[in-house]
């Protein structure tokens, strides 16, 4: 990933040798409008040199620096609150360095508040972890203008890599638990539904709050999904009749309750929900159990579970903050779990159909196609920050970014298809530039929840038909190569557009109307709203 990081001391044994970074102490915002990165980072450390009212002077200097960032504000901006690791800001007869460190944190805080595509790490925490004697290594400071002690490098990198990654919407996606002593105190076949644990006093409270804690996951759009060894009718009697029970057959996006290997009851949860093995928290007290997930499917986190009862919740609450943390969540992140069991639904329905495309017209797809309104932006931003595979492009935008492509007169038309099995919600994107004499299509991607079925084709070609209504013959369009979208490497050949330049990392396309007819299929219904 590419980042511009503004820092006022030695930082590059942090980041990598590979990011861009400013001069120390000086920040030029003329830099960032010459170039994209994926995202500014504002690293600013307290001063650890000279006497206390050098320190202040200093302080001062750096809040000012930090105004001026946030006077125009990169978009993404990732802002890093600021710790306390020297004696010296415990100054308990002078506070006034505490309190210009204490202002520098609260204006990060006051200013994400108001800011969606402003983030901020909290640094000060991270590094509360550590005895504050050893986190500044003088001889490193003294001899590079290293602050941050080295030995905490790989304590950092991981940490850092968990907020890039909520921040950019890469949380893993599904937990899947165990019941027996996991979800709930003993084991249902021996025990019954009167003699397992589950509310009330001690130890049947600590499963109930664990059960509250991941309901409020849930809420938050984390799939939950069952693997358990056990008598499948006498498990569903605990989660639909136990009047303690937190989590309800509804909570559920699969459930995998037989006496078959765990290994293979995962892999068809991931098949089923059509996820990957590396979206799973695997979640069981046994630990046989854990090692033969470790070794068999060694994608999958399976985080020790705690032998002490009453560490689980806190259990739970670093699982949930390590591995599902997001910074910003839409409507469509609320729905996963249902949007998930309608999925499930329709990969069983599938199998009743000897011929592809009678299944799809089985189906009763409908595309809704509108132009963008408000509601819409949060949830095309974070379709452009986490969609690889059908992605044409892979160009990361932010909410600003897209506020801006309207305000200058672009065009956004998004899609949400729905089934015989319910709603997809919002799931593509088409970001049309406007020019007097030709349309570019800079942006055009897709969930990959509804790829492969004709949804795909249908919405490009809806696509061409608007701007052909708006006197726009001339369509220029490109595919930039990525890592993970060779799927739409030929997309925009197999819809009618012809290459005007190419090489091995991109091909440039040429779109001309004049009498071409484009036809719809007769698979998915199509439905305008709003429209021009």
């Amino acid at each position: 990933m590419s980042y511009y990081i503004i820092r006022n001391y030695t930082i590059e044994y942090l980041f990598g040798i590979d990011q861009e970074y400013s001069d120390y102490n000086s920040f030029n915002p003329k830099i960032l409008e010459s170039k994209r990165y994926e995202a500014v980072i504002c690293f600013l450390l307290p001063p650890v040199e000279g006497n206390y009212e050098d320190k202040i002077i200093a302080m001062s200097a750096i809040i000012d620096t930090l105004n001026l960032i946030l006077s125009k504000p990169y978009n993404p901006l990732i802002l890093f609150t600021m710790p306390y690791y020297d004696k010296s800001f415990h100054n308990f007869s002078d506070f006034r360095l505490m309190n210009l460190i204490n202002e520098y944190n609260r204006i990060c805080l006051d200013f994400i508040a108001d800011n969606k595509s402003t983030f901020c790490f909290d640094f000060a925490s991270f590094i509360r972890q550590f005895p504050v004697n050893q986190i500044v290594n003088w001889k490193h400071f003294f001899m590079s203008q290293i602050v941050i002690n080295p030995r905490f490098v790989g304590d950092f990198q991981n940490w850092f890599k968990h907020q890039i990654d909520a921040t950019l919407s890469k949380r893993h996606k599904c937990i899947v638990l165990d019941l027996d002593n996991t979800l709930w105190g003993g084991v249902i076949g021996e025990d019954g539904i009167e003699g397992i644990f589950l509310g009330g006093s001690y130890p049947g409270n600590v499963y109930e709050d664990m059960q509250r804690k991941l309901l409020s996951a849930y809420n938050n759009g984390i799939i939950l999904a069952i693997c358990s060894k056990n008598n499948e009718e006498d498990a569903l009697q605990v989660i639909n009749k136990h009047p303690n029970m937190i989590l309800r057959d509804n909570h559920f996006a699969i459930k995998r309750i037989n006496w078959m290997n765990k290994a293979d009851n995962i892999q068809d949860i991931a098949n089923t929900l059509n996820i990957g093995l590396d979206s799973i928290v695997f979640i069981d007290d046994n630990p046989s159990e854990r090692e033969l997930i470790k070794n068999l499917l060694p994608t999958v986190v399976v985080p020790d579970f705690p032998e002490k009862l009453y560490l689980i919740p806190q259990f739970i609450d670093d699982v949930l903050v390590e591995y599902f943390t997001l910074y910003s969540l839409t409507e469509e992140d609320k729905n996963k779990t249902q949007q998930y069991r309608q999925n499930a639904q329709r990969n069983a329905y599938k199998d009743k159909f000897n011929n592809y495309n009678q299944y799809l017209k089985a189906l009763k797809m409908v595309i809704d196609i509108s132009l963008i309104n408000e509601i819409d932006i949060p949830r095309v931003a974070q379709l452009t920050q986490k969609t690889n595979q059908f992605n044409l492009t892979t160009k990361r935008y932010s909410e600003e970014d897209i506020r801006k492509f309207i305000e200058e007169g672009n065009i956004i038309i998004v899609a949400r298809i729905k089934d015989k099995f319910g709603e997809y919600g919002l799931t593509g994107v088409c970001i049309i530039v406007t020019y007097e004499d030709r349309a570019t299509i800079d942006t055009f991607l897709m969930s990959c929840r509804v790829i492969g079925r004709e949804i795909e084709n249908e919405f490009i070609k809806q696509i061409i038909l608007y701007l052909a209504s708006l006197g726009y013959n001339h369509i220029t369009s490109s595919y930039i190569k990525t890592g993970k979208n060779a799927l739409v490497e030929s997309f925009f050949d197999n819809n009618g557009f012809i290459i005007k330049e190419q090489s091995s990392d991109y091909k440039k396309y040429d779109l001309f109307m004049d009498n071409r007819i484009i036809k719809s299929n007769n698979i998915v219904e199509v439905r305008w709203h709003n429209e021009g």
